[in-house]
């Protein structure tokens, strides 16, 4: 017995082999099945640092900062920074300090000399410092704090504080504890 499926032409033929050839699943050689590892957390961003806001006019701060920083061999290369506010140390007394090679203000207190202050050092900003610090900030500008305990023990309190852009190191301190240390370096501003 002959089936008749009708007259097919060669060209038809052909095409339908290359369908059937088309359809067949490929086989994929057997890989790791396995999910993909999730992606590490991104880290926070940092905190712009407190001297990218608005500059602190010549005339808001003791005038001893500039008269101090004009004597200084390292004016060209440290910059006068100044803070916003004094937080606990309101009402603090500023007057010159010495730091050779650089610029300083202290600020006294009742029975407390030198009880906070802020230096632009002799020292180079790359210079080999202690930095053994327990506290650590980091800024979005690249610049960084290293503070704790003044040498090692206390109890008053010292940042070493490099700026980016400036070549010295800058020193604040507190005998008034860590969050006036910590309120000092977040009020920090340039000078215009």
């Amino acid at each position: 017995m002959t089936r008749h499926f009708g007259r097919i032409n060669l060209g038809t033929a052909v095409l339908l082999v290359g369908l059937a050839c088309v359809s067949q699943p490929s086989e994929e050689p057997a890989g790791d099945s396995s999910p993909a590892p999730p992606l590490p957390p991104t880290a926070p961003a940092l905190a712009p640092a407190p001297w990218s806001a608005s500059h602190l006019p010549r005339d808001s701060i003791p005038a001893v900062y500039l008269t101090q920083w004009r004597k200084a061999e390292n004016r060209a290369t440290c910059v006068v920074l100044a803070p916003a506010s004094l937080g606990d140390g309101a009402g603090a007394t500023p007057r010159a300090a010495t730091f050779s090679g650089g610029w300083a203000v202290a600020y006294d207190r009742p029975g407390t000399r030198s009880a906070f202050g802020i230096a632009g050092t002799g020292s180079s900003a790359t210079d080999d410092a202690y930095d053994a610090w327990p506290h650590t900030i980091r800024w979005a500008d690249s610049s960084s704090a290293g503070y704790g305990p003044e040498g090692g023990s206390g109890p008053n309190q010292l940042a070493y504080l490099r700026v980016t852009g400036q070549e010295c190191l800058y020193n604040v301190w507190s005998r008034l504890g860590v969050p006036h240390l910590e309120h000092l370096l977040s009020q920090l501003r340039f000078v215009k």
